[in-house]
């Protein structure tokens, strides 16, 4: 006798494991600490503040109260009314939007990643093609395609048009591709400051991606979850500008095609909570469908409640995220000062957590020579490709005791790229740092 096959979407799904996964266990299972276990993994991988960890802590333990009776119900699944107030107020404090945010255009959600599904299903029949900048955020894959069967479309440019209005080009290019296929585009995914590159979109370039997405009829997404982690406010560098502060929104699209994202998971360093939002001031229908999903995201009562008061001391929010921001400054030159004492490429950011780095060629040439599948007279002729990348990773994570992860996960379209996080704690930057510098050198 055998059990009845899986549905297709299933079986799907479980094919494209994402390759991430496989690090990502080994680290949860041995992971670096240098009281108990100094020889574990060190986590340089995940997007997670542990800056400020110390602070959130003290501060969410300060606040924290018995259960009451209400914890043990059914609360509202798109979040209290008292919980979008806060979340309207920081939008209104932080991302400067031309009207004050209503708490009723606000519907909170089983971290971004339930958003994000959520909105597929809204947005996407099944087989419908969502396009996206490459390298591109590793999990977007999996929250679009395994249950809503969106179809991730990573569109490949160079990384010197990544911040350019040149990249429409390829946009174009790809969504006439999709058309002659019969098949259809529905959205364009953006993330601002984006991941993995660590910058926000020059205001034109936003411009020109939301014409494109107008003259195409796609609803358009924006991911604003690491607005807050702008570190480099100088001249020099393009500054945030959330889309919910332009004036002139009306000029590139119909803003009833736009969605932001936000979410505590990046700027508030609290991932663990799984609570993120989506807020749309322009089209109602699209709040009523995601209040028609939020059942399948409940988060619990007693998380909404201490939330609520977490996010009601602006005082304290305000001083954490000038905090957070020095902090990650400070962090940054640390992983630029290494980067560049040792001539390993990389792509300059101002926001995030995170550095997109090539690692040099002495990675795999030293991979490959204690593999013996190279001679030390073929060394020089070696040039990366996406299968030594991932001969390198693994070695990294298995040999030399550091996570991160490869650019592949990230849709790279140039072998050798990785994505480096440094929102960790300087001990244990620093000992990553090391052991990274170990597997580069020859």
């Amino acid at each position: 006798m055998t059990a009845p096959e899986l549905s297709t979407g299933a079986q799907a799904a479980i094919s494209k494991v994402p390759l991430v996964f496989r690090a990502i266990q080994k680290l949860m299972d041995d992971p670096y600490c240098k009281k108990t276990n100094p020889s574990g993994i060190i986590n340089a991988g995940i997007a997670a503040n542990i800056t400020i960890q110390s602070l959130l802590l003290e501060r969410l333990n300060s606040i924290s109260e018995e259960f009451i009776a209400s914890d043990l119900e059914y609360n509202t699944p798109y979040g209290s009314a008292a919980l979008r107030t806060e979340i309207a107020n920081i939008f209104d404090r932080h991302f400067a939007p031309v009207t004050a945010v209503s708490p009723e255009d606000i519907v909170v959600t089983n971290g971004c990643t339930g958003a994000i599904e959520m909105l597929t299903f809204a947005i996407c029949n099944p087989g419908d093609h969502v396009l996206i900048p490459a390298p591109c955020y590793l999990a977007l894959e999996g929250d679009m395609g395994s249950r809503a069967q969106g179809v991730v479309t990573p569109v490949q440019l160079p990384l010197e048009d990544s911040m350019d209005v040149r990249q429409i080009e390829y946009f174009e290019k790809a969504i006439a591709d999709i058309k002659a296929e019969g098949k259809e585009a529905k959205m364009l995914f953006l993330m601002s400051p984006h991941n993995p590159l660590g910058a926000s979109y020059p205001k034109k370039v936003l411009q020109a991606f939301l014409k494109f997405a107008s003259k195409h009829n796609l609803y358009a997404v924006v991911d604003e979850i690491y607005a807050l982690s702008v570190f480099d406010r100088s001249e020099a560098v393009a500054p945030f500008e959330s889309v919910l502060s332009w004036t002139d929104l009306d000029a590139y699209i119909d803003p009833a095609s736009v969605i932001v994202l936000h979410g505590l998971s990046k700027d508030f360093g609290l991932n663990g909570f799984r609570m993120g939002w989506a807020l749309s001031p322009w089209n109602k229908n699209i709040i009523n469908v995601l209040r028609c999903y939020s059942p399948f995201g409940y988060r619990p009562a007693y998380t909404d409640r201490i939330i609520t008061k977490f996010l009601a001391d602006r005082e304290y929010i305000d001083s954490m995220l000038q905090i957070s921001q020095r902090m990650l400054a400070n962090n940054y030159q640390i992983i630029t000062e290494f980067l560049n004492q040792h001539a390993i490429r990389y792509i300059p950011c101002t926001a995030g957590h995170f550095v997109w780095l090539q690692l040099p060629i002495s990675a795999c040439t030293k991979m490959l020579r204690a593999r013996g599948e190279i001679s030390a007279a073929e060394a020089n002729s070696v040039k990366w490709t996406k299968e030594n990348e991932v001969m390198v990773w693994d070695d990294l994570v298995d040999k030399y005791r550091v996570y991160i992860p490869t650019g592949q996960s990230f849709f790279s379209a140039e072998p050798g790229w990785f994505r480096l996080t440094f929102s960790i704690g300087k001990g244990e930057l620093q000992v990553g740092l090391d052991r990274l510098l170990e597997a580069c050198s020859s």
